[in-house]
């Protein structure tokens, strides 16, 4: 999978649904370039956090700061702040083969991130599932197969 701007697609963004697993990951195979100098220098500046695994990895989890999920996911295609506590941050990851998509909302309180939401869209672009909070949640798999991080 590959993360598309939001813009080249034409979409307007829906993130109204809410969730809770402990880490979120990118499926997309291309980086841009500017990633690794991102996560080279999250990490000489932040040696003693505990995301530095997850940063190295490319995952994101909650209490993380903006700069430590900026060096695990790069910059988002979409921002929107709600006064001086609240943000949230839009991501897409594309399966160009299928057409598949799922946008993430990552909403961060204070500056850390508190939670985020998901919505997996047809080629299309209509939604074609929700995911809701659950206290053990399942695997789920899109169409093709792969497997969606869990909310």
């Amino acid at each position: 999978m590959r993360r598309t701007p939001l813009w080249l697609l034409s979409v307007s963004a829906v993130f109204l649904l809410s969730g809770c697993a402990t880490t979120l990951q990118l499926s997309h195979e291309k980086r841009p370039a500017y990633l690794s100098e991102l996560r080279a220098q999250y990490l000489s500046e932040n040696p003693n956090s505990p995301y530095t695994d997850e940063v190295s990895k490319g995952h994101v989890v909650k209490g993380m700061d903006r700069f430590g999920v900026l060096a695990a996911w790069g910059y988002p295609e979409k921002r929107m702040r709600e006064g001086m506590v609240q943000e949230t941050w839009t991501y897409l990851d594309l399966d160009e083969d299928s057409g598949n998509s799922v946008e993430y909302a990552l909403d961060f309180q204070n500056g850390v991130l508190a939670q985020w939401h998901s919505t997996r869209f047809t080629p299309g672009m209509v939604p074609v599932g929700t995911q809701t909070p659950a206290a053990e949640p399942p695997t789920m798999t899109d169409v093709t197969g792969k497997t969606v991080p869990q909310n």
